[in-house]
């Protein structure tokens, strides 16, 4: 019973692939390992062949199929050998998306009489992605926080600030954050979200906590950064002005002893 269960699960994963239908004449985003398909679009009762390229970035002959012989596709490109399939019902597929498959491509259907004729020249663009993994944040040292992530292409990545009553938040673009005032550490929580077109995964909730070098009194720190330059000038105002009174004082004692002799 057991082995029969194993077996359907199997099948299932097999059959029940996620399949997405590309959009004409738009962008159609896919993930890796996906299977993708792309519409057929014809006139029914009429003899036709349909011609199904890569247009960018390298131009690729992928497959064609005559509908006097719809048995298989007559010709398919090497590269998707065991890839690309052509279903009569109206549809061209292409399994287990690869990075490289994203471009431009292009459903040409050619209508066979006593005149061929070109018709039906239908586009899509496809770009297939890596799926993101669960990022993690580190110490990166100088008092902030890293966020990397070891898979995903095309990514996007940022900080989000929760309050601890849920109502505000804020967000923080890029990888590193740096710690801010130290009043306002340990009353948010802070969460780095990795995304791309096609997934996104939020790393474990982090509450800062300070670090060397933080200063722990919070606003008062503000005091003490404008107070210290101030004394600086204060003495240097004080040493000048001391300075000058004995440099005046030598000099009226200079003009009294000369008037002397």
């Amino acid at each position: 019973m057991e082995i029969l269960r194993l077996c359907t699960v199997l099948q299932c994963m097999m059959v029940c692939k996620a399949v997405t239908t590309a959009s004409l004449n738009s962008v159609t985003n896919l993930r890796v390992g996906d299977d993708i398909r792309f519409p057929v679009d014809h006139h029914s009762g009429q003899k036709y062949e349909v011609t199904f390229k890569r247009k960018s970035p390298v131009g690729i002959k992928i497959l064609a199929w005559n509908s006097e012989r719809p048995e298989k596709p007559y010709r398919i490109h090497p590269r998707y050998t065991h890839r690309v399939q052509f279903h009569p019902e109206g549809f061209i597929g292409i399994q287990n998306a690869v990075l490289e498959d994203g471009g431009q491509y292009e459903v040409q259907t050619d209508y066979l009489g006593s005149q061929l004729r070109s018709n039906d020249d239908s586009l899509f663009e496809l770009r297939v992605f890596e799926p993101v993994s669960q990022p993690v944040v580190a110490d990166a040292g100088d008092c902030s926080l890293n966020c990397s992530h070891s898979r995903g292409t095309q990514t996007t990545c940022y900080w989000k600030r929760q309050s601890a009553d849920g109502v505000g938040s804020y967000t923080f673009h890029g990888a590193l954050l740096q710690r801010g005032n130290t009043s306002e550490l340990g009353i948010h929580t802070y969460t780095c979200i990795v995304e791309n077109p096609i997934s996104m995964e939020i790393s474990e909730p982090v509450t800062l906590e300070p670090c060397v070098g933080d200063r722990r009194r919070g606003p008062r720190n503000y005091w003490m950064v404008c107070l210290a330059p101030a004394v600086s000038l204060l003495t240097i105002v004080g040493f000048v002005t001391v300075l000058g009174i004995g440099r005046k004082g030598g000099i009226v004692n200079l003009e009294v002893n000369s008037e002397k002799v």
